[in-house]
């Protein structure tokens, strides 16, 4: 099993991690670095939330940041991140090692499910609505997440 494990952290690390191979989402996951950005399946998307860079303005320019948290209100990092439409339709899936994953969404009707990546955590869904200006926070807790 720990081969197993290890093998999946691996694929998800190099950003090859495959439909069907980490909590069932629906298509292939695309790792975004740290406080890097990446247009990923036409969605614009950032990583971030650790140190001085989470205050670089770039961020503010993102109308949806998720962020990752405990019950204790701690910061969670290494997380899968799917972004659905209103239709349930998948529109990217994305990887990020910070506790922040921000996105340049249109204004309309979303749900997010997210993971934490190696952690025995149930996912967590939130739909959502982006706004049309500023920015929206949508923070997920895991109660068991490290």
């Amino acid at each position: 099993m720990r081969l197993r494990s290890s093998l999946v952290l691996g694929l998800a690390a190099a950003g090859i991690l495959t439909t069907g191979q980490a909590a069932g989402q629906s298509g292939p996951v695309s790792n975004v670095p740290l406080d890097a950005e990446r247009t990923v399946d036409g969605v614009g998307v950032g990583c971030s939330g650790i140190g001085q860079s989470k205050a670089d303005p770039r961020w503010s320019a993102y109308s949806v940041r998720v962020e990752f948290s405990n019950p204790a209100r701690e910061y969670l990092a290494n997380e899968v991140v799917e972004l659905f439409d209103a239709s349930g339709h998948s529109l990217t899936a994305v990887r990020c090692e910070g506790p922040w994953v921000l996105f340049r969404l249109p204004p309309r009707a979303y749900r997010v499910r997210a993971w934490l990546v190696g952690q025995p955590t149930e996912p967590r869904e939130q739909s959502f609505h982006a706004p049309a200006a500023g920015q929206m926070r949508l923070i997920l807790t895991f109660p068991n997440g490290r």
